[in-house]
Order: C-alpha cells, then structure tokens, then sequence
C-alpha cells in the first residue's frame, strides 16, 4: 500500500517518537550489557529479600502466582543492584570528562 502524505515525521511525532540518548545512558547501558551476568548471579543470591519483599502480599491465589512473583522480585532487586554497580563504575568518567569534575584527592 502506498502513503500519498510525506512519512517524514512532523515536530510532534520527532517530539514523541525520536530519542537520542545522552552519553551517560549510552555509557550506563553498555556497562551493563557487558557486565550482564553479574545480574544474573545476584537472582542467586537475592532469595532472602525478594522472598521478605513478597511475604505481606495479599491476594496471591496459588503457589505458581506466588512463586512468578519471587522471580519478579529476584529480577527487579538484581536489576537495582547492576544499575546501581553500573553508576559507580561510569559516572566518575562521565563527570570528568564532561564537566572536569574530579572526586577530592583524586590526581
């Protein structure tokens, strides 16, 4: 099927639909795909706090949906602490080669 319009976007659809990330979330999102398994480790370890996190939650109707919620949990919490992981790694860089910015007592 042929368009008779231009598909060129317009400012509001550039607006809504374009997006160009800023180098710190290029840098952040490249950290954590290469540093991805330490993800993956940490729903090893994170049991404890996605069961904690999960144990007042009402509702849940049979061991299958409480378990999905478990792993849910595991996902998020191992996600916080990569994201976390990756910020300490990039920002240091970002902010001195973007701004000059070095930590005190750094040469």
């Amino acid at each position: 099927m042929q368009r008779d319009s231009d598909a060129t976007p317009n400012a509001l659809q550039k607006a809504l639909l374009e997006y160009d990330p800023t180098t710190l979330e290029t840098a952040l999102i490249e950290w954590t795909k290469e540093h991805w398994p330490m993800a993956a480790r940490a729903m090893v370890y994170n049991r404890a706090e996605a069961d904690k996190t999960v144990e007042g939650v009402s509702g849940i109707r049979s061991d299958d949906a409480r378990l999905a919620l478990e792993v849910a949990a595991r996902v998020a919490i191992s996600e916080r602490e990569l994201l976390c992981r990756g910020i300490a790694a990039v920002l240091p860089e970002w902010l001195e080669s973007t701004y000059g910015l070095r930590p005190r007592g750094a040469a």
